[in-house]
């Protein structure tokens, strides 16, 4: 019994590593002629139609060979799976991208970008900032008559920049005035405190000074919202996957790309302590998703954010798991040293 389960786990990882190579079914005569497996074509045959039996394996109605299923690829990354060293240049990205000094939302553009570059998968992080951050100083800067350059840093040293413009030129004192009512709504308090503060003193004001303030209020309010929102690289990499252009229904994806809060909320709750997690198709519980495959780690517990990998369901494995989990060891450095920081 334990020599057919050994040989069983055996042809079943041989089929997965060779469908995620290449994406083609798999013969016996394939695995008959491989040097790992010294028994003869029946035995392999007798032994893929148990597999087959067992719901690991099915037959493409176009083939004679055989493809994992779900459960079977579920199977291989649950008992057989081994995870390739982290190479050496991807290493070296991985400290050079991601500096310890680097503000939060950077570090969190730069891991996505980092990720999608390496790839070739879409790569989505939590909202890079919590609701309750402060802001600690708003300047304005005159571009022109009719523009000005709105700047904001948040706590983190975070900097916003956001042009103004205006269908006619901003006089010196409306500036002048518009500053002063900026940093003493806004300056050492939060975000959304600050907003609060900064719409009532504006309903006292009139003319210039008030357009002006409702315009920054605007953008903030914007900004604000897409603070909250995850981070996602790389969508156009489906594109280019020979999986997309075999499967429309892989076009699902993007809308849900475009729309994420279902996805977050999942991804969030996947990531519930440090490990790896590996999520297939419809084990999401999404029907958008069932052909491709998540890798997610989360990578700080307080906040909760994560870091997660989506490809087609021919992802390599064995190398992007480390990848993912470097990234998150970085990211966690990086934040636990800048909250040691004094400064």
């Amino acid at each position: 019994m334990g020599s057919r389960l050994e040989r069983a786990d055996l042809i079943l990882k041989m089929i997965v590593e060779q469908y995620l190579a290449d994406g083609q079914p798999v013969s016996s005569k394939f695995l008959a002629a491989q040097d790992d497996l010294d028994v003869s074509p029946a035995t392999v045959r007798n032994t893929m139609v148990q597999l087959e039996q067992q719901g690991f394996i099915r037959s493409p109605h176009t083939s004679a060979g055989r493809i994992p299923t779900t459960q079977g690829i579920r199977q291989f990354f649950n008992k057989m799976l081994r995870l390739e060293p982290l190479p050496t240049r991807w290493q070296q990205q991985v400290l050079k991208q991601l500096p310890a000094e680097l503000p939060i939302s950077l570090m969190c553009q730069r891991v996505g970008q980092l990720l999608t570059n390496l790839t070739g998968c879409v790569a989505v992080i939590s909202a890079p900032k919590e609701g309750g951050r402060v802001i600690r100083q708003v300047d304005l800067v005159r571009l022109a008559a009719d523009s000005l350059l709105l700047v904001v840093i948040d706590e983190d040293g975070d900097i916003l920049h956001r042009v103004l413009h205006h269908e006619q030129s901003v006089d010196n004192a409306t500036l002048s005035q518009g500053l002063c009512l900026l940093n003493a709504a806004l300056a050492g308090v939060q975000w959304q405190e600050g907003m609060s503060r900064l719409q009532m003193m504006a309903q006292g004001e009139h003319g210039d000074c008030q357009q002006l303030v409702q315009r920054v209020l605007g953008q903030l309010g914007l900004d604000e919202m897409q603070q909250h929102q995850p981070l996602i690289y790389g969508q156009h990499q489906l594109l280019l996957s020979p999986e997309y252009q075999q499967n429309p229904s892989l076009q699902h994806v993007f809308a849900m790309l475009e729309h994420p809060a279902g996805l977050v909320k999942f991804l969030q709750t996947l990531s519930h302590d440090e490990h790896v997690k590996l999520v297939l198709g419809k084990e999401t519980g999404f029907v958008e998703l069932a052909n491709v495959s998540l890798i997610v780690q989360r990578y700080q517990a307080e906040p909760h954010r994560f870091i997660a990998l989506l490809g087609p369901r021919r992802m390599p494995y064995s190398r992007l798991v480390p990848l993912i989990e470097a990234c998150s060891r970085q990211l966690n450095f990086n934040l636990n040293q800048q909250n040691r920081s004094p400064y």
